[in-house]
């Protein structure tokens, strides 16, 4: 199994569900996936297209758990673990990691094709922005629901899903699940988990009411419980329950208030700072606390033109300043144009700080690019002033977990690349910091923030270990 971007587009134009995570690169970007994230209904439609169902019976019941997302471009293995006339048991597997669980359970009769609307209904385009002060109490939510027909009938092709033997109430369950989960509730921030539905032999009727009410919320996980029906003029045709993961909000980035003491200023002042992946997280963090040093910082980054111009609106009234450049720091001409400018501003660099990293997933090793590129183009201009270079790494590397080998590897061949350039730049300052887990968004999760760190505490504590613990030529480790 393999999804398209274009095939994420049919299904948000058949169900409905435009859920950002799913259409919108920049916000899925700012998110712990780092990608667009396939719906997880389309997912299981998916599934449908791979196997034909026992004949003269119809799906009555399905329960599924997706325990990992699903991501465009990524071939996955479907495994039919268990067949049976009442009884289907399917895994989708991403290698050795099960990302979702599906069971469908069948009764003897015909499964019904219903007429479909010219025209599509739901309630809501734009997602609903829900908060957990709003999961109190009582909610509910109800509208008229159908799909596109013309989309519907396409998606169904595409997936190779054989309409006489599925019939329509599972594939438009599922997608009305999908449309209450990413639009209504929980909405903007839903994370489609885990689906029961139930389809009795009764008449399947378009338009249908739905009507979605929350029957829980765990803050401790962010996890939003609800009951659904869908129902016509002869009765309820669908119903079940749903949960979904209400994902936590992007943490903000500010300098510490006050927090910068006359000794760090007196290092810092009038030092000029090129921070490669200075929009989000980490990074973020370490050019605000160096323009609160007193430094000027060029802040390099490569899509997230929002962040960054959110990194320098909190940088006024700072001592030093914030100065945007837009570029791919894996790029070589890129880091050479920028050198240029650095040498056209400045005439000189005085600290290096290699924060960027993509996120966990997908990484590889490739993404070493992002210190290498960097280095061979400014190693020179610190040489010549004899500064400093400060890269990120992570105390994954010394207990590496089993579910990020990637990410692993490509910190070592980061601390690898330092090692190498001190030898061959004597007068060049190394800082490998080994930070732990942070408060950034590539772990904003309720499990991932739990223990984590404020990216502004470990910005000022690494710069101010790194400001004393630079020696020309060695290589010194930070926390």
């Amino acid at each position: 199994m393999r999804f398209s971007h274009d095939l994420l587009e049919r299904f948000a134009a058949s169900s409905g569900d435009f859920s950002p995570l799913h259409m919108s690169d920049s916000y899925a970007r700012a998110t712990p996936f780092g990608q667009r994230v396939v719906h997880g209904a389309c997912a299981v439609l998916a599934c449908c297209g791979s196997f034909t169902p026992p004949s003269d019976c119809f799906p009555s019941a399905l329960a599924l758990v997706c325990y990992q997302p699903f991501f465009p471009n990524i071939d996955y293995e479907l495994k039919l673990s268990e067949m049976s006339p009442n009884h289907a048991h399917v895994g989708v597997m991403d290698g050795s990691t099960q990302v979702m669980d599906i069971i469908f359970d069948y009764l003897p009769g015909t499964p019904q094709v219903v007429t479909l609307p010219s025209e599509p209904c739901a309630p809501l385009s734009v997602p609903r922005a829900v908060n957990e002060a709003d999961l109190t109490g009582a909610w509910a939510t109800q509208g008229s629901y159908c799909p596109c027909a013309s989309n519907y009938l396409a998606l169904l092709h595409a997936l190779g899903i054989q309409r006489a033997a599925w019939g329509d109430a599972l594939p438009i369950a599922l997608m009305a699940t999908s449309y209450m989960t990413g639009m209504e509730l929980p909405g903007e921030r839903a994370m489609y988990f885990r689906l029961q539905a139930e389809f009795p032999d009764g008449p399947v009727e378009l338009p249908c009411a739905f009507r979605q009410e929350l029957t829980g919320y765990d803050r401790r996980w962010g996890m939003v419980k609800s009951r659904f029906q869908l129902s016509a003029s002869r009765g309820v045709w669908s119903s079940g329950e749903i949960q979904a993961f209400l994902r936590p909000l992007r943490p903000g980035i500010a300098p510490l208030a006050g927090a910068v003491g006359p000794e760090l200023a007196a290092r810092f002042a009038g030092k000029i700072a090129l921070v490669v992946g200075a929009s989000r997280g980490l990074g973020s963090s370490l050019a605000l606390t160096l323009a609160a040093a007193g430094a000027t910082v060029v802040a390099l980054y490569a899509i997230s033109s929002e962040d960054a111009e959110r990194l320098k609106a909190a940088a006024e009234g700072l001592p030093g300043q914030i100065l945007l450049v837009q570029g791919d720091a894996k790029d070589p001409v890129t880091c050479c144009e920028i050198r240029q400018q650095v040498l056209a501003a400045h005439g000189r660099l005085d600290w290096l700080v290699c924060s960027a990293v993509p996120s966990l997933r997908p990484l590889r090793i490739e993404a070493a690019a992002l210190a290498l590129a960097p280095l061979t183009s400014f190693l020179d201009l610190l040489s010549e002033s004899g500064g400093s270079v400060l890269l990120i790494s992570s105390s994954l590397v010394e207990d590496p977990p089993a579910i990020w080998p990637h990410y692993v590897a490509l910190k070592c061949a980061i601390e690898g690349l330092a090692r190498v350039a001190a030898a061959e730049y004597p007068k060049v300052s190394f800082c490998i910091a080994r930070p732990t887990k942070l408060n950034t968004d590539i772990v904003n999760t309720p499990l991932g923030r739990s223990k984590a760190e404020n990216p502004s505490t470990a910005a000022l504590r690494i710069l101010s270990e790194a400001a004393t613990a630079a020696r020309p030529g060695e290589v010194c480790y930070l926390k």
